[in-house]
């Protein structure tokens, strides 16, 4: 498929491809919980610890590893599920309920990426200055 082919959609085939790629990835789901928990955990502990310095010094990274754990989680568990594209056996309400729950996952796969975008930002924001505070 290409541009000028008429049934060439590119928000259909950016949904094909996240559902593509957290099938690949899916193996990650339960090492990403574990990320995800032991950066909480490593984080609160900090917050509640907060008489020694040496531990502030990890406060950051383990809360940038919680952002980063928790959003390679949710998207392999969003994009998972989502379902394939209506095909000629289906009726006509069939095709518009797919499509329309095609839609919701096109809207959720926008958000996704603008959150993803705006987590490296953060990310290299936060890490410049843990750097600048913790760097030897």
């Amino acid at each position: 498929m290409t541009a000028g082919d008429p049934k060439w959609n590119p928000a259909i085939n950016m949904i094909d491809k996240l559902k593509k790629y957290s099938e690949y990835i899916r193996h990650l789901r339960l090492p990403a919980i574990a990320v995800g928990f032991f950066c909480l955990i490593t984080t609160i502990v900090i917050i509640l610890d907060s008489e020694s310095n040496f531990g502030n010094r990890f406060l950051i990274p383990s809360f940038v590893g919680v952002v980063w754990a928790m959003s390679i989680y949710a998207f392999i568990v969003t994009f998972q599920s989502v379902p394939e594209k209506a095909n000629n056996s289906v009726r006509i309400f069939g095709k518009i309920k797919r499509r329309l729950h095609r839609g919701w996952y096109w809207i959720i796969s926008v958000v996704f990426l603008s959150t993803t975008l705006a987590a490296i930002y953060f990310t290299n924001s936060v890490i410049s200055i843990w750097l600048s505070d913790y760097a030897e």
